[in-house]
């Protein structure tokens, strides 16, 4: 592809971490305390913090994937089910590392508890990932200009130089 690829904006970015969290948390908080047989409260809290803590890691995660997709020539809107799951997996492995400490902190367990806590937690988010970023990337995406529609731009967008001859156009 001679063309660049339209990556994702930073606040399109922004919206998509926002309304990935904020249905997570609604899945998440009830089914944590279910689990958990805790109060809906507590866990909801930790829930938030983890909510937090993955719209931190959210954004910066993506442009990441982004770029690496981009770097292979790849759209990243248009990804295969195999680079949804590699993103998934990667995602949630980030996750994880990041999110044992707190929940061993948070729910006074042990190490192995909380690994087996965020085991169950990591599948039902990977899964939850997969779709929702399927559907996002549906419902918003991200158009790729075709290269004479690009050439048209630039020659609207950019003062053509008085040294330059006039191009004929032709179509």
């Amino acid at each position: 592809m001679n063309q660049p690829i339209i990556t994702r904006t930073p606040l399109d970015r922004l919206r998509h971490a926002v309304m990935f969290e904020a249905l997570l948390l609604t899945l998440l908080a009830p089914m944590m305390s279910l689990m958990l047989n805790r109060d809906i409260v507590d866990v909801g809290m930790l829930a938030v913090v983890l909510s937090l803590k993955a719209m931190l890691i959210n954004p910066i995660f993506n442009y990441v994937f982004d770029r690496y997709d981009v770097k292979r020539g790849n759209i990243p809107t248009e990804r295969k089910l195999a680079g949804r799951i590699l993103h998934a997996i990667g995602f949630e492995l980030t996750l994880t590392a990041t999110s044992l400490p707190l929940i061993i902190w948070w729910l006074d367990v042990t190490l192995l508890q909380a690994l087996m806590l965020d085991l169950v937690m990591v599948f039902a988010v990977m899964l939850y990932t997969l779709l929702f970023n399927l559907g996002y990337d549906r419902v918003f995406p991200v158009v790729q200009l075709s290269a004479q529609l690009s050439t048209q731009l630039s020659d609207q967008l950019l003062p053509q130089r008085q040294d330059e001859p006039v191009r004929a156009e032709s179509y």
